[in-house]
């Protein structure tokens, strides 16, 4: 009879943490990168400064105020780098960036935050770094 019980509790809690994982929102992420020269071509210098920026909203648009994202940086077909992981402040994460070798550069961010009902959420974008000889425009 003992077990009988042991078993039912070990169902219950699973059913009644289910209305808290239902409860999670999941947010949207956007994600650009400033810097010069970019602009809508997405293009950048190998070697020349970029900021990586990730917007974090909630589905009526108010922004996310706690949690981290982390960016990583790769090219099609390679394995990438962790360019690093930052707070999400007033909806947004910013980060630095610098294309290392000519290329098109994927640059991707997940959303996630252990301790709040929010599911964890990525995004990518696209950045094609040139060759330049060091010369940032």
């Amino acid at each position: 009879m003992a077990g009988m019980a042991v078993a039912a509790a070990c169902i219950a809690v699973p059913l009644a943490a289910a209305p808290q994982a239902a409860a999670a929102g999941t947010p949207t992420l956007t994600i650009s990168m400033t810097g010069s020269p970019v602009g809508p071509a997405k293009l950048a210098s190998v070697g020349c400064g970029q900021t990586a920026v990730a917007t974090v909203k909630m589905a009526d648009g108010t922004p996310v105020s706690h949690g981290s994202v982390e960016f990583t940086s790769h090219l099609p077909g390679i394995s990438g780098n962790v360019v690093g992981t930052v707070p999400v402040t007033n909806g947004t994460a910013s980060i630095p960036w610098v294309p290392g070798v000519a290329g098109q550069h994927i640059i991707s961010a997940i959303y996630f935050d252990d301790a709040s009902d929010l599911r964890p959420v990525s995004g990518q974008t696209m950045i094609t770094a040139m060759n330049l000889n060091g010369v940032c425009v």
